[in-house]
């Protein structure tokens, strides 16, 4: 007596893969650019007829029922893989995606011993099951992008499984044989009824488990663009005052913070429009990046300003960095339709050590910067724990009484503010 009715099974999982095909397919209707999407709905309807062409199947060979079909349902793994590839952007194996089904064919199409022996043909097809199931794991493992998805490790997990049932199939298929078609509902070993009823779950796990990756890269892509600048790329205001908090919250207490103005940007935009104008910007933040250390992090806080937070950065250290920035961007001209543009920028910079709250840190440095502004622009000034802005580095500096009387401005957020493009 059959533990599970194995056509009921069959039927039930080809139900299943065209209801995730259906799914997947307008799914990518409403995002044309993910061609995963598309690759998976093509993958589940292929799985889908391969198990049509299976339940076909009588006794004995049928090109058809058992070559055709069993390519198929490879296939539709394969293709599964390949999706996963299209999802982490590398480049697509066709030629890897097709050998498997195309060895099937050809072994069990022109080997007599594979059309007469059911056994050999199971052990083949698990082969082939197996390692595809490996290739999608091992994707997800190799991965960044999908270590910071959750769902992955259930994707993985279900493929590392089914690939596992299968390969189980081997010993069981030489010590258990099947009896008579598969397909015809006669009686089957118990195994073989529990590694079908498998497929089933896996069918059904791994389409919500592609659900649910599409869906965190979903809301992972809108809360990136939620904390990140649209111009140049690099973080927002908002996502620089969280990673500063959490920095200062596990962190070490050195460091410093720099806080950066392009000087006259108001003027740059007036003379060259606001194209240039992003073009600075833009420029700007390159350089930047090229010049922090590993481990700082960047943003623009609004407008032309920006900072740069270094973790474990001492005073020299600092000072040297802001310096390598203002110099390499003094240097920078940029070509425009009315003339060559050249712009400089202002730093101020605050020792973190002596401050441990976000606010008041960004409020040293802006009154560092204020001071950079003050003594003449490009250049960069620092402000101790006294409260008292000194002359760091660059073009020009400001005796310790000019600095004095310039740091008695009210931090940011107070009556007065330093006017936009100043």
């Amino acid at each position: 007596m059959n533990t599970l009715h194995t056509p009921t099974i069959m039927f039930s999982s080809f139900a299943t893969l065209v209801i995730f095909g259906v799914f997947f397919g307008l799914a990518w209707r409403q995002d044309r650019k993910s061609v995963e999407l598309m690759i998976w709905s093509c993958a589940f309807f292929i799985g889908a007829l391969g198990f049509v062409l299976l339940a076909l199947r009588g006794d004995g060979y049928q090109f058809l029922t058992v070559s055709l079909g069993n390519a198929l349902a490879v296939l539709a793994l394969a293709m599964i893989w390949l999706g996963l590839r299209a999802f982490d952007n590398r480049p697509l194996k066709i030629a890897s995606a097709l050998a498997g089904p195309v060895l099937w064919i050809a072994i069990t199409y022109f080997s007599d011993h594979f059309q007469e022996s059911v056994t050999s043909r199971i052990v083949l097809y698990s082969v082939l099951i197996f390692a595809y199931s490996a290739l999608v794991a091992i994707e997800i493992f190799r991965s960044e992008n999908f270590r910071r998805l959750p769902s992955s490790y259930i994707v993985a997990f279900v493929f590392v499984s089914h690939g596992a049932f299968y390969l189980v199939r081997i010993p069981l298929i030489l010590l258990w044989p099947l009896a008579g078609n598969t397909a015809s509902g006669a009686e089957q070993p118990v195994w073989y009824q529990f590694v079908t009823f498998e497929l089933f779950l896996h069918c059904l796990a791994g389409g919500f488990a592609f659900f649910a990756l599409v869906a965190e890269r979903t809301q992972q892509r809108y809360k990136l663009a939620s904390e990140t600048d649209a111009l140049t790329g690099v973080p927002n205001r908002r996502a620089f005052l969280a990673q500063l908090d959490t920095s200062l919250a596990e962190g070490p207490r050195e460091g410093a913070l720099l806080y950066m103005d392009i000087d006259h940007f108001k003027s740059i935009n007036d003379r060259y429009g606001h194209a240039a104008g992003d073009q600075v910007l833009v420029e700007f933040t390159e350089i930047v990046s090229k010049t922090v250390p590993r481990g700082a992090f960047i943003a623009r806080m609004g407008g032309e300003e920006f900072a740069v937070c270094l973790p474990r950065s001492d005073r020299p250290g600092a000072i040297a960095v802001a310096e390598a920035i203002r110099a390499a961007f003094e240097g920078c001209r940029l070509g425009t339709s009315k003339g060559v543009l050249s712009a400089t920028v202002s730093i101020g910079i605050t020792l973190i050590e002596e401050r441990r709250e976000p606010h008041a840190i960004i409020s040293a440095a802006d009154a560092a910067l204020y001071a950079a502004k003050s003594g003449g622009r490009n250049a960069v000034w620092i402000i101790d724990g006294s409260g008292v802005p000194k002359f760091g580095a660059g073009a020009n500096g400001k005796d310790a009484s000019t600095a004095a009387m310039i740091s008695l401005r009210p931090p940011r957020g107070g009556t007065a503010s330093r006017q936009p493009g100043a």
